[in-house]
């Protein structure tokens, strides 16, 4: 008799589409971080349209990333964490591999933006659910 794999239909299988959107969102970030020439401009009239974009792109992912893991039920620490650790780390990431794909740079002002977008998306998200006492799971369930 041949082993069948079983497939796992607990929770913690369930959670892992819970972050399709954030992926999405990074699979989008990760595209018009590295090729050549954005093949559009939302907001070149606006004065430092760029780093904008960076913060709104982020702000994106944080809220993204933060409403993923409240779906899937993480812990308001773990949640928290995601939500502000990842698009930090990723953002200084996608700086420095610009370096490699030019004629893109590596700026650090575009990180700062990053940062900015990150910690705005989530003070967002947590201003909204404790504002309409939602309430956060206290543990991984």
């Amino acid at each position: 008799m041949a082993l069948m794999p079983r497939f796992n239909t607990s929770c913690t299988h369930r959670r892992r589409w819970h972050y399709l959107p954030s992926l999405l969102v990074l699979i989008g970030i990760t595209y018009l971080s590295l090729i050549k020439q954005v093949p559009f401009t939302v907001m070149e009239d606006i004065p430092l349209a760029d780093k904008w974009e960076h913060m709104l792109a982020y702000l994106v992912l944080a809220l993204c990333l933060a409403s993923d893991g409240y779906r899937a039920r993480l812990s308001a620490t773990a949640l928290f964490a995601i939500a502000l650790l990842l698009p930090l780390i990723y953002g200084g990431m996608m700086e420095w591999a610009q370096y490699y794909f030019p004629p893109r740079r590596c700026e650090w002002l575009d990180w700062v933006a990053d940062a900015i977008g990150t910690i705005v998306g989530v003070g967002l998200f947590a201003a909204y659910y404790f504002i309409h006492n939602t309430n956060l799971p206290t543990s991984a369930q």
